[in-house]
């Protein structure tokens, strides 16, 4: 069995940089390889923190020889009057040495007749077209942060220092970054040997495994986890989940070996979410709960070796325990200051130089959370809750805690106000007004934490919009679809029934910015990324571009309008009466704006009318469906004129277009109010029927 081996061995990759680069390896070959015509099977790759490896089993070993087609130039300037070759010709010939005059045709081209040969192509050595094709891809991979080393001439993510390349078990001779390909591979560091030679893909793996190193991602994890389990059923304790930090450290260690630490049990009386983070962030290390969710005190790091296992525990205990003995003194430390001299401090740190410091945003955030709390009704005290938060949202920013681990600002501002007796109102709404931080993040529980949320991302992007500092292609250093994103989800989904555009407005005229110029801006903004979030739910394209027709201010209808329509797109009739709205829509197109009221008395007796009767039965329950955002009850309502509608458009239903032109206009005025009503919940015309 044929197959094609290559290992890339570097010096420490980061872990983040890791898999994305052997893709593209594997990605950058495999595309090479099929243009060359070379077929194989199952071409994977895989990583460890100092080896790329891409793999292929039956690959062809011998290009197939094939022809081309070579185009000379036109027919009536490679001759001459007597036959003879033009200079033209000849200079063809010059230039394809292999042909002959004697070899040449004539083909018909979109601008005449040319002079054409076919060439034979005797296909290559696979060998051959990997010795190209592998340095080829290399040079031109890109990564965050690249590396020069040695004479400098070479940039890669990390030094190569070693290149096995294998096609069926023998050497693909190449060179890159100074270092010759051969057939040999190496072990762990410290406990495996520093060179080893290869074969073949299954030996290779063996190899390494057996000194010291697992190729394979899901291989390391599923040996960390069941080592993890290992550890806690010794404690009887639980896994406190963190799928991010397992995947990071899956990647740092080329063989795992799970080590138990413990700590002082006087560290659990610092709040979790500053110990699940001093040992998630400083020391890569696990913690451990027990049954009722409370932290236990037992960690678990991971290690290189399997040898002087009890050393690095110690070792990992003693650095942790500085790590908390300093969590623990920031605590306190901010625990005892007061958060409104926390707050006052903000007016020396700047938001943006053209838009003051956190203390002016806080208390552009304070006016109008107060504001949209009491344009939705809230009681007295849930509406000072929210003031409240909004207040001292941004003072955890002045917090050593914060300083010490910025991914927990908010948290920290939560925990204090939490400690110093604050209502759960006031202080989980801080807690949590960062969320959500990304489309699969959590959004905030609380409908202050929500508020607060939403008008702290608004103030940024609107802020930011005012500077002119808008997103354009990948760039986005503010994170402002990220901050839209945030607040469309926690309208669509946290029950709060808002006006985005009311919201928007509010919130520029909060900075005196020029509304006219900057709310289209802001709008289309948030209208693209209402899209883009419909199509990661999974709606079609024309189903989106139907519900985003009749308005997306209130975004938390825009979902639900979705979902009817989509709830009714398998059914026969619907779909009927989709194709007829869109009939309607092309035969009003032109005069839609001029058309004047519908007069009943016009109306032919027969199918015409019946249409108009039934269709004034369905307008009025529609619209008391939709004043109730029953938006289900509207569509099953708008489907029972599928049959009447379909009547009036048979063969021996109702002419529209006639002579007449008061009878037209009138029937035309007749299709524009039912485009109207039934367009309340979308654009149905826009679905693609089919």
């Amino acid at each position: 069995m044929s197959e094609f081996l290559l290992e890339v061995g570097t010096e420490e990759i980061p872990a983040r940089m890791m898999h994305k680069a052997a893709d593209d390896l594997k990605n950058g070959i495999e595309a090479a390889l099929t243009q060359e015509g070379i077929s194989f099977t199952d071409m994977t790759a895989s990583a460890a923190p100092r080896q790329l490896v891409v793999a292929a089993r039956n690959i062809q070993l011998q290009q197939q020889d094939r022809e081309e087609q070579v185009l000379g130039p036109p027919v009536r300037i490679a001759y001459q009057g007597d036959g003879s070759p033009s200079q033209a010709l000849l200079g063809f010939l010059r230039k394809n040495p292999d042909l002959s005059e004697s070899e040449l045709t004539r083909v018909e081209q979109p601008k005449g007749e040319v002079v054409a040969a076919i060439r034979a192509i005797k296909g290559r050595p696979t060998c051959d077209l990997l010795a190209e094709i592998v340095p080829a891809v290399l040079e031109s991979m890109t990564f965050a942060k690249n590396m020069r080393w040695g004479m400098g001439e070479t940039l890669f993510v990390r030094p190569v220092r070693n290149l096995l390349a294998l096609l069926d078990g023998k050497v693909i001779p190449f060179n890159f970054a100074g270092v010759e390909t051969g057939d040999t591979s190496f072990g762990h560091r410290f406990h495996g040997a520093r060179q080893f030679k290869v074969t073949g893909i299954d030996d290779f793996d063996a190899r390494k495994k057996a000194n010291g190193i697992v190729n394979s991602h899901e291989e390391r994890k599923a040996s960390i986890e069941q080592q993890i389990q290992s550890c806690l059923n010794q404690i009887q304790g639980r896994l406190v989940p963190d799928p991010h930090l397992l995947a990071e450290v899956t990647d740092l260690v080329e063989c795992p070996y799970v080590v138990l630490g413990e700590f002082d049990r006087q560290f659990l009386s610092i709040p979790k979410e500053i110990l699940i983070t001093s040992l998630r962030s400083h020391q890569k290390s696990f913690c451990i709960q027990d049954e009722k969710g409370e932290l236990m005190p037992y960690f678990l790091s991971l290690a290189s070796v399997p040898k002087d296992g009890g050393l690095i525990k110690k070792g990992n205990e003693w650095v942790l325990k500085a790590r908390l003995w300093d969590a623990q003194f920031f605590w306190a430390s901010d625990c005892s200051k007061e958060l409104s001299t926390l707050k006052g401090k903000l007016a020396n740190l700047t938001f943006q130089t053209e838009l003051g410091s956190y203390l002016d945003k806080v208390k552009r955030i304070e006016t109008q959370v107060v504001d949209h709390a009491h344009a939705m009704g809230w009681n007295e005290a849930t509406k000072n809750c929210a003031q409240k938060a909004a207040s001292f949202a941004k003072a955890d920013l002045m917090s050593e805690l914060v300083f010490e681990f910025p991914e927990l600002q908010g948290v920290i501002g939560g925990l204090l106000l939490r400690a110093k007796g604050e209502p759960e109102l006031v202080w989980r709404a801080v807690y949590e007004h960062y969320q959500p931080v990304g489309t699969e993040d959590a959004l905030p529980a609380t409908q202050t934490g929500a508020l607060v949320s939403l008008v702290d991302k608004l103030d940024t992007l609107v802020g930011c919009f005012s500077m002119g500092l808008i997103p354009t292609g990948t760039r986005d250093p503010y994170a402002l679809r990220r901050a839209a994103l945030g607040i469309i989800q926690i309208l669509m989904e946290g029950n709060l029934p808002l006006d985005l555009g009311n919201m928007v407005s509010t919130s520029i005229a909060q900075y005196g910015a020029d509304g006219e110029v900057l709310t289209p801006l802001v709008m289309d903004f948030f209208a693209d990324r209402i899209r883009y979030l419909l199509k990661r739910m999974g709606y079609a394209h024309d189903l989106i571009e139907a519900t985003m027709v009749p308005g997306f201010s209130r975004v938390d209808l825009v979902l639900k309008r979705a979902e009817a329509i989509q709830a009714q797109m398998e059914k026969t009739n619907f779909r009927s009466l989709a194709l007829n709205l869109k009939r309607m829509r092309n035969v009003i197109a032109d005069e839609l704006s001029d058309l004047t009221s519908l007069d009943e008395g016009l109306l032919e007796v027969g199918i015409e009318r019946d249409l108009w009767h039934q269709f004034k039965e369905v307008r009025s329950a529609v619209d008391g469906a939709i004043s109730h955002f029953d938006y289900n009850r509207a569509m099953d309502l708008m489907n029972q004129l599928a049959e009447p509608v379909d009547l009036y458009f048979s063969p021996g239903g109702v002419f529209v277009n006639v002579d007449d032109s008061v009878v037209r206009r009138n029937r035309k005025a007749m299709m524009r109010d039912m485009l109207v009503t039934l367009g309340q919940v979308g654009e149905l015309s826009q679905l693609e029927t089919k």
